[in-house]
């Protein structure tokens, strides 16, 4: 199904591409399934109103550029100063290359990140590869019961 004349799909991946990110950098970062991202861009679904806010904090465009068709991610924005206090929390002294990365691509729009909107993104990134990972689950063979005997 192509998509249509009201897809989102376009402003989505010219979002997260000009963030630099490619569509499984993004699909973790907002922690949805791949074949969402797929859908949202072939027009078959369109995200929701949270995944709206989510994909605008973590690509720097604002929803309504979003929604109307045009993407435009700022390069050379100044980092904000709740980044510099989140990096100084246990949670940033921990962040891997990749997550730091991310992080420091993010460029914000109409908002003011604090320490705890770097927290939630995190945790989104986190969730995401979790989920691409396999999550938790037991590994291994079962136990035998044991027989009486």
């Amino acid at each position: 199904m192509a998509a249509d004349s009201n897809s989102t799909g376009g402003p989505i991946r010219a979002a997260y591409r000009r963030a630099g990110m490619n569509r499984s950098q993004f699909q973790r970062a907002i922690g949805v399934a791949y074949s969402t991202i797929l859908n949202w861009e072939r027009g078959r679904t369109r995200p929701n109103a949270d995944h709206l806010e989510l994909i605008s904090r973590v690509t720097g465009v604002p929803v309504h550029d979003i929604l109307g068709g045009e993407a435009s991610v700022g390069s050379a924005a100044p980092r904000p100063a709740a980044f510099d206090e989140f990096m100084a929390t246990s949670a940033g002294r921990e962040l891997s290359s990749s997550e730091r990365r991310t992080l420091e691509s993010i460029v914000f729009h109409d908002i003011t990140p604090t320490v705890s909107t770097y927290h939630a993104i995190l945790v989104g990134l986190r969730l995401g590869t979790e989920r691409k990972g396999g999550g938790s689950r037991a590994r291994g063979r079962r136990r035998r019961r044991a027989r009486p005997g």
